[in-house]
């Protein structure tokens, strides 16, 4: 028999998708999750699912939702890069010891496993340009990426003290349908938004700033991939294993859409990355994936998506 799950923030982007993969897969799922109307990114899959409504930061709530779940997927963040260096003692609160109370709610409920998304694009910090392999040194540049770190290193400290196994996915730079297109992360959907409105993309840098894209769906097929092998790896790149520039990636888009892009370059500071690939062999080797999503296949298919909104 599958397995229970539970998919906090399974309402979002990516627990969204998550949560349709697993459901096709034959898994029980339930979402845990802010939701106070109908939840348009779960509109699939709604009547095969549970929806929990609730406050990640409240104990009863999070204590009752675990009972009878054999795996957890923590998928809720309450920041992102740009705003947890606005207000990061925020960030503190509330991933961090919102993410240890979870894992001490998870021990005490039972929990086999739990899943959780690190962030490869920040954990790591400035690499020198050199592919990044999962044992390459973490030196975080932000609160968000010190707090990613933070919850991965307390879900090695719960597995030593308590026997509570986990997952961790670093991924790169996942795109696709239902990201934001107003956020303040996730430039593929807010530059094909710009595009749709007329307006010009904005690009810190001269654009020769190189990152690894991968479509949701294939980060979600290496997320299940792990989940489903017998590998005893718990740490794991998810990334295209391509290096992308800006500049490249707004050719892709105006071949895509047929609409002339002409960014709007403005000085960074030098704060930004310049190069930033993963190494994806480690996830290839254990499991087999590999992503299948060309980008600008991935960059039509979220267009299309963006057309619709």
């Amino acid at each position: 028999m599958k397995k229970n799950c539970i998919i906090f923030g399974g309402n979002g982007f990516i627990g969204s998708h998550l949560a349709e993969c697993l459901v096709n897969r034959g898994y029980n799922v339930t979402i845990f999750d802010k939701i106070q109307t109908e939840p348009k990114n779960l509109s699939g899959i709604r009547d095969k699912i549970d929806i929990i409504s609730g406050d990640f930061l409240n104990r009863d709530e999070v204590a009752g939702s675990l009972k009878g779940m054999d795996l957890l997927f923590h998928f809720i963040s309450t920041t992102n890069p740009v705003t947890s260096v606005e207000n990061p003692v925020y960030d503190i609160e509330t991933n961090i010891a919102g993410s240890v109370q979870l894992m001490q709610a998870a021990v005490k409920a039972g929990i086999e496993k739990i899943i959780y998304p690190s962030s490869g694009g920040t954990v790591y910090g400035k690499t020198g340009g050199e592919l990044i392999r999962e044992s390459s040194p973490l030196n975080p540049v932000n609160p968000y990426a010190i707090s990613k770190l933070a919850v991965e290193r307390y879900l090695n400290y719960f597995m030593q003290s308590s026997d509570l196994e986990y997952l961790i996915l670093r991924y790169s730079n996942p795109y696709g349908e239902r990201q934001n297109p107003y956020a303040k992360q996730g430039v593929i959907p807010i530059f094909l938004n710009k595009l749709k409105n007329n307006q010009r993309p904005v690009i810190f840098g001269d654009g020769t700033a190189i990152r690894d894209y991968i479509y949701i769906g294939d980060a979600i097929d290496a997320t299940i991939a792990v989940l489903e092998s017998r590998t005893k790896e718990r740490v794991f790149n998810v990334g295209s294993g391509q290096e992308t520039s800006l500049n490249h990636l707004i050719k892709i888009m105006s071949e895509v859409t047929g609409k002339v892009c002409s960014p709007d370059y403005v000085d960074d500071g030098g704060v930004h990355l310049d190069k930033f690939v993963l190494d994806v062999s480690l996830i290839r080797h254990e499991t087999g994936w590999q992503p299948v999503v060309p980008l600008d296949e991935g960059i039509a298919r979220t267009w299309k998506w963006i057309l619709s909104l």
